[in-house]
This record gives C-alpha cells, sequence and structure tokens, in this order.
C-alpha cells in the first residue's frame, strides 16, 4: 500500500503491475504503480505527442495543457478539446497533440459511453469533508461502475485521515499542498500526478491557495441498476411506480 506522485516529464504509459517509485527516490520517477487483482486499468499520458488508445474498454481522460484533439477510430468527427476539459470515449481513440499534456485512465473490462465534458468549474457542487467539495464529471453508468470526479480542498485545511477502498489516481489540476500518510508529507504542486492504494491511510493537507484534484474511482457503490433507473421509477399506471410492477417490466 502507497501514495506515489510523479510528473508529466517523468512517465510513460503503464499497465497497473509494479510498483511505482516517488520522483524524489528514483530519477525516472518509474513507470509503474501498484497491482490491482484484475489488471484492468492503464494508465496513460501524452506531452506533445499524439496518444493511440486500444480498441478494448473505456479511456477516462483530462486535458491538462493546451488544447487537445480527440477522435474515435470509427467516427469521421475530431473534436477539439481545451485544458481543463475531460472525456469518456470507448474503442479505439487517438487523444493529444503539439503543446498539450494530459492524462487517461483506460478501464478495459467497462464498457463506457462517449462523453465530452469542461472545462471543470471552480468549487464542486457537493459536500465532501473538511470544508472540500467536489462534483462527478463522468457519472456511474451502473452500480459499481467506474467514474471521473473533481475535488476541490479550500485554503489552510489538514484533511481527516482516511482511506478508500480501491486506488486512487488523479492529477493535481490547481493550487499546492501535501499528500500524507503516517510515515511521510509528498508535496504537491500543478501537473502532479498521483496514485494511492487501496485501504491506504491517508490526508491531504492544503496552503493558502488550496488544492483542485481530478481524481479516477475504478468502482462505485452507487449509481442505477436494471430494476433502479428514473425512466423506470418516474414513470407511472394508474399511480403506481413502474419499479413496483415487475409483471410489466421488460426483462433484463
Amino acid at each position: 500500500m502507497s501514495i506515489n506522485i510523479c510528473s508529466f516529464d517523468t512517465l510513460s504509459s503503464v499497465l497497473l503491475d509494479q510498483p511505482l517509485v516517488n520522483q524524489t527516490d528514483h530519477a525516472d520517477c518509474a513507470t509503474r504503480v501498484t497491482s490491482r487483482a484484475d489488471r484492468s486499468t492503464q494508465v496513460s499520458f501524452w506531452k506533445n505527442e499524439t496518444l493511440m488508445l486500444p480498441a478494448k474498454g473505456t479511456h477516462f481522460g483530462f486535458v491538462w495543457q493546451g488544447k487537445a484533439q480527440l477522435k474515435q477510430a470509427t467516427q469521421p468527427l475530431t473534436f477539439p478539446l481545451l485544458a481543463g476539459m475531460y472525456f469518456s470515449t470507448t474503442g479505439a481513440t487517438t487523444v493529444g497533440g503539439h503543446n498539450t499534456t494530459g492524462i487517461v485512465i483506460s478501464q478495459k473490462t467497462h464498457s463506457g459511453q462517449f462523453l465530452i465534458g469542461g472545462p471543470i468549474e471552480s468549487t464542486g457542487r457537493f459536500p465532501y469533508i473538511d470544508g472540500g467539495t467536489t462534483s462527478l464529471l463522468v457519472a456511474p453508468m451502473a452500480v459499481g461502475d467506474p467514474c471521473l470526479h473533481a475535488l476541490y480542498m479550500p485554503p489552510n485545511v489538514d484533511q481527516t485521515m482516511h482511506a478508500h477502498p480501491s486506488d486512487r489516481i488523479g492529477i493535481i489540476i490547481r493550487g499546492s499542498g501535501q499528500c500524507c500518510d503516517h510515515e511521510i508529507c509528498h508535496d504537491l504542486t500543478p501537473g502532479n500526478l498521483f496514485y494511492i492504494s487501496s485501504d491506504h491511510q491517508h490526508r491531504f493537507v492544503t496552503d493558502s491557495q488550496g488544492l483542485d484534484l481530478v481524481v479516477f474511482h475504478p468502482d462505485s457503490d452507487m449509481g442505477f441498476s436494471g430494476r433502479s433507473h428514473p425512466m423506470l421509477s418516474r414513470t407511472l399506471v394508474d399511480g403506481i411506480r413502474a419499479t413496483e410492477l415487475p409483471q410489466i417490466q421488460t426483462s433484463p
């Protein structure tokens, strides 16, 4: 279990199968993060180049700097992406370009949807902890699906020590501070990429600028299911919700 911080200058595309060495410990910041049992998550980075994403799975991305271009292999359109924009795309896709940098997290076993959004807002829409707020950028389509969040922490906060039941991967987009566990504090500045392994106790500490992040979650415990979604629950038959009428529901 670990916390790892790196910059775009020292990273390349990786499969999550070996430890990532912190940049203060190793010159090249290494290129790998702690393993996931299903080996289904791949982290990729582009810097002044075009990244070719594989045909299998769903790719969640964020443009850190510059103006990128995104194109799905099966579609004729090319989409411009400004700094601060995010996306979800499926299948073989190219993203990147000159004078632009960004991060992509690919979930090879997930079947998601195509979505472009942003630039991200300056504050979150939902309360979090210790004065922080959060927004859901790419929502889970169903319970258990991966999702992409923005997290906003106010200035001069020493966050409550906590952990997550799954890995966290993301990028610092504004402000500065530290990410600490029980042994060490890692400095954070805009453009730093971070990885926090599941169940690892940590906290964020902010300075006078606060700290904003974009974070990928490989799973979720909220969302819709085949028997619980707005189209079904907001359909009434003689005043009775369709969720309570299994005899008329379409078989999954």
